[in-house]
């Protein structure tokens, strides 16, 4: 019984002493990939080995306040900052690492970005001093701080933004476009792409504040609120972060259920015609996409015109080349409605092609009789457009 004893008291000594193996990370910055925690060093080094085998720069190490094991794919020190990102979103869009972050490490201590970084200074060491005549008083010598540059408040003005729009659930990343709003005037500043760097201009507003909506098809709308002179404040909020020279906002974008409608403002036709340009395959592939993963949706597409004028209609020829002005297209008479549900017909007709059930889609033609600007504005072009409607098939 003791010899059992024994052999159990040193086995634990021996697995406390191999679990303290794993050497802490040095100073700088780890794209990670995975999180163990202490006692697991063996399965972080298993995962390490075989992302090395792969082609990846990878390694292991300890995280020593929360003594947590990450598994990283590349590290830089702490001038390589902007490197570190981009390749966490190399890691998170290329290598399916969907959840790959950002640690920065001092001291084997993860850290938060802005902290310093500079070596810590040791504390002088108290002096004893001893009269013969009074009692013994210690007195301490406390040096001035150094003298360091005084960093102006990081606000929208002197920093600009990374718009990070992501899926829920996966964290795949989105194409999306980002509305920029003075929140006071309930004025559109302008429009971006998601997943870049923006210089966003000051409102001139009382409170200086501006909502940023994200939009992608296929999902719900998710909003922002970030102030553009107390932007260092809005880091408390949930999803907006200060990643050193730029601010990174985040958008956790759900995906539709029904009832949502979207412009599909990257879908173009040739002049009077129902054939597509070649730069819409991006926006048709984005609708595909979302039908396949949602099985469970209908959509209805409508199509409108820039007024009701009579006119030669181009529709596809035999070839059903949907993305170009074939030698077999065909021209007839018809009316603004017919050619804005002929449009509207050619997206469904392409969608059956790639699969999607003719079920599930359903179409109509308004021709000019719902504009969105004036015919007499500079933006009435823009009143020939397609739209698409999301819906349940469960009627839910």
């Amino acid at each position: 019984m003791k010899q059992m004893l024994l052999l159990t008291f040193f086995a634990l000594l021996i697995f406390q002493s191999w679990a303290q193996e794993v050497s802490p990370l040095a100073n700088g910055y780890y794209v990670v990939v995975a999180t163990y925690k202490e006692g697991q060093g063996k399965e972080a080094s298993k995962l390490a080995e075989s992302l090395t085998k792969k082609g990846f720069h990878s390694n292991y190490g300890l995280e020593k306040s929360k003594a947590f094991v990450y598994v990283y794919i590349e590290n830089y020190d702490f001038d390589h900052f902007y490197d570190a990102v981009k390749r966490m979103m190399q890691a998170r869009e290329a290598d399916d690492f969907k959840t790959a972050w950002v640690l920065k490490i001092k001291d084997g201590r993860q850290i938060k970005e802005g902290d310093p970084v500079e070596p810590s200074k040791p504390t002088p060491t108290p002096t004893p001093i001893n009269t013969p005549s009074t009692p013994s008083v210690v007195t301490e010598y406390i040096p001035n701080p150094p003298s360091k540059p005084v960093i102006r408040p990081q606000y929208l003005g002197n920093t600009p933004v990374f718009l990070s729009v992501f899926r829920k659930g996966d964290n795949k990343v989105l194409n999306a476009e980002i509305k920029i709003i003075d929140t006071d005037h309930k004025k559109l500043m302008g429009k971006a792409k998601a997943n870049s760097y923006l210089n966003i201009s000051d409102p001139r507003s009382t409170s200086s504040d501006i909502t940023l909506v994200a939009s992608a098809l296929g999902y719900q709308e998710t909003t922002q609120h970030i102030n553009y002179k107390l932007t260092e404040r809005d880091t408390l909020k949930e999803g907006i972060t200060l990643f050193g020279n730029y601010y990174m906002v985040d958008f956790e974008m759900e995906k539709i259920s029904s009832n949502g409608s979207s412009a599909l403002n990257e879908i173009a036709f040739f002049n009077d015609a129902a054939i597509m340009t070649p730069a819409s395959k991006d926006q048709l592939q984005e609708i595909l996409e979302v039908l396949n993963e949602n099985p469970g949706l209908t959509v209805k597409i409508n199509g409108h015109t820039n007024g009701n004028s009579r006119g030669d209609i181009i529709y596809m020829g035999p070839s059903k080349n949907y993305f170009a002005l074939s030698s077999d297209r065909k021209t007839k008479k018809g009316s603004a409605k017919e050619l804005s549900l002929a449009r509207a017909e050619a997206i469904k007709n392409w969608l059956i092609d790639q699969g999607v059930n003719t079920n599930r889609i359903t179409t109509e033609g308004w021709g000019g009789n719902k504009p969105i600007y004036d015919s007499k504005s500079v933006n009435a072009r823009k009143n020939s457009r397609v739209e698409i409607e999301f819906t349940s098939s469960t009627g839910k």
